[in-house]
């Protein structure tokens, strides 16, 4: 059977014009693609740019150098966490606060601890990143060279210098604003009147105020360490001296603040657009008020008085002057009442401010129990180590060259970040 030919028909080539139509839709297509992963580039660029610059740019600015090292953001923040875990965010607040010391704590205390015979190893180091399961990261490297080395410090150099036991006294104490008052509540108090209520009524101190008196077990050579901001005070002179069911006779100590004063207050002149011309003196105890007052009555000098006993810092060199003063604008509203009330030459009766600090006082003292050698139980022991090693840490505080960048804003965006991880 003979096979059938089969006719193809030859396309003929594209003219000249379907070829330049064709291309320029081919050219088209291309400029599209072209644009189109152009703008897709663009789109993702700037959504990195705008990543980078908001979460990761942040985290690379130095928050603080000390000598040669710089901690950045990155290192802050991971910190920062590290120390809150677990606690509220107004706990976070507070220790964003703190951790420029922490650092600075922590830098101090590894620079020293070789000179004092104690190290850590990078093996030791490396064990407890691995027991932990913190990342190796220069951060937990660090806390963890310091959490060793504090411990270390504490249980082999401290421990030895702190004593079991040594001669304590058990002590009651009241700061008066005035040796009247204090010769008053001395007399109440020999008469078997409550010392805890006299305390809470006539101390004029936040410490001997608050606990109505009862500053506990004081031992003899660690005295300051239990006292706070009356380290410094007569209080352990006096205590140390006395007997116990003894009270002490009103003894004065001006190192002492206390939340107390009283204004004497004069107006010069006044006039209806400038206010009132205004002078004070602020004294430390209704006592030196009145005995002041009287002494400016008897014609002595109120400029001179005033730089001589005022305890108001800004009014005090310029004679107790304050200028002319106006209803707004003052900020001490018990003097604006006082000049407002009173006519010009007229002295103020004194007029008590519990708003205001001034120094000085008499403290009057009784101790409760005497013990030779008292123990200290573990607590008490463990609170003088730290404080002992708190010392030593101060001692070398500022032997460092240290550089703070660490702005407001930089450290609400570290506190944010950190609640909103903690968030998730």
């Amino acid at each position: 059977m003979a096979k059938k030919n089969i006719k193809t028909e030859s396309k003929p080539p594209p003219t000249k014009r379907q070829l330049t139509r064709r291309q320029r839709q081919q050219r088209i297509q291309r400029i599209i693609v072209i644009a189109g992963t152009l703008f897709f580039v663009l789109v993702v660029g700037f959504i990195g740019y705008g990543f980078y610059v908001e979460q990761i740019k942040p985290l690379q600015q130095p928050v603080v150098k000390i000598n040669d090292t710089v901690f950045d953001m990155d290192y802050y923040i991971k910190l920062l966490e590290l120390y809150t875990q677990g606690q509220d965010d107004n706990a976070t607040w507070t220790a964003a606060d703190k951790l420029i010391d922490i650092i600075k704590y922590s830098a101090v205390l590894r620079r020293i601890s070789p000179d004092l015979g104690f190290d850590v190893s990078t093996d030791e180091v490396n064990n407890e990143i691995e027991k932990s399961g913190f990342p190796d990261e220069k951060v937990y490297r660090d806390v963890i060279s310091f959490e060793l080395l504090r411990y270390r410090l504490l249980q082999s150099y401290f421990d030895p210098k702190v004593p079991t036991e040594c001669e304590q006294v058990q002590v009651q104490a009241l700061f008066a604003e005035s040796e009247d008052v204090a010769k008053m509540v001395a007399d109440e108090l020999r008469n078997d009147a409550d010392f805890d209520y006299l305390a809470k009524q006539y101390s004029t101190e936040a410490v001997t105020k608050g606990s109505g008196g009862d500053l506990g077990w004081l031992p003899e050579e660690l005295t300051y360490m239990f006292l706070g901001n009356l380290q410094n005070s007569l209080l352990k002179d006096i205590s140390f001296n006395l007997e116990p069911g003894v009270l002490s006779e009103p003894t004065y100590d001006g190192s002492v603040t206390k939340e107390i004063g009283y204004w004497l207050v004069e107006v010069i002149e006044k006039d209806e657009k400038e206010g009132s011309h205004t002078r004070v003196i602020l004294l430390g105890s209704q006592q030196e008020a009145e005995e002041i007052r009287a002494r400016i009555e008897a014609g002595e000098d109120f400029g001179a008085l005033a730089k001589e006993h005022s305890q108001d810092l800004a009014s005090k060199e310029q004679g107790g002057d304050l200028g002319w003063i106006k209803e707004i604008g003052i900020g001490n509203r018990i003097i604006m009442q006082l000049a407002l009330q009173l006519e010009p030459g007229v002295l103020s009766q004194p007029t008590v401010d519990a708003s205001v600090q001034t120094k000085g006082g008499y403290w009057l003292v009784r101790l409760t129990d005497r013990d030779a050698n008292r123990a200290f139980d573990d607590e008490t022991r463990r609170g003088i180590k730290q404080r002992l090693l708190d010392d030593l840490l101060n001692e070398h505080w500022q032997e460092d060259s240290v550089e703070t960048y660490l702005t407001e804003k930089q450290k609400s965006w570290a506190v944010n970040r950190v609640l909103s991880e903690r968030g998730r």
